[in-house]
């Protein structure tokens, strides 16, 4: 594609979506731990549950983004992007609402597979709409917002309530 193929509106839009996200999944993935003791006293859980939790969600999100990555090039990027926000979601509400260890562990197993499968295919997805000059920077920033708001937005807003 040349320069002039490119929409600069949709480029615009599909990477601040994807940037916001993104980020999104860096904030749940950072948010948990300042919940942690308060998990820990609603929960009966001790120090090994809370490295559990974060392991399989770990695994899970390793294996996805090993898999989806590639089923979003065979399947389409929105289908996937699509399916995994919605699913990831869902994910989100339920990891409140458990009621203990064996269902805090499925949930954080399911919400690993779907943000395994958002975090390819979005990368993917920002390079396809990106312009070549502007490839890097979008996509550097798009990652960048992972820590942004996970570590920046997550823990000390937790922490301080």
């Amino acid at each position: 594609m040349t320069t002039k193929e490119y929409d600069i509106r949709y480029e615009r839009s599909a990477f601040l979506l994807l940037s916001l996200g993104f980020g999104l999944v860096g904030l749940d993935r950072w948010i948990i731990s300042p919940l942690f003791p308060s998990m820990m006293k609603e929960l009966g859980l001790d120090y090994q549950d809370l490295g559990n939790i974060i392991g399989v969600l770990g695994l899970a999100w390793g294996c996805s983004s090993l898999l989806m990555g590639g089923l979003s090039d065979r399947l389409g990027r929105r289908k996937v992007l699509v399916g995994s926000i919605v699913f990831f979601s869902v994910c989100s509400l339920l990891t409140g609402m458990v009621g203990g260890l064996v269902s805090l562990l499925l949930v954080r197993v399911v919400m690993g597979v779907t943000e395994g499968a958002f975090s390819p295919t979005a990368v993917a997805a920002t390079a396809e709409a990106s312009r070549p000059e502007r490839r890097g920077l979008n996509m550097g920033i798009q990652q960048s917002t992972f820590a942004l708001f996970g570590v920046g937005l997550g823990p000390d807003r937790v922490t301080r309530a």
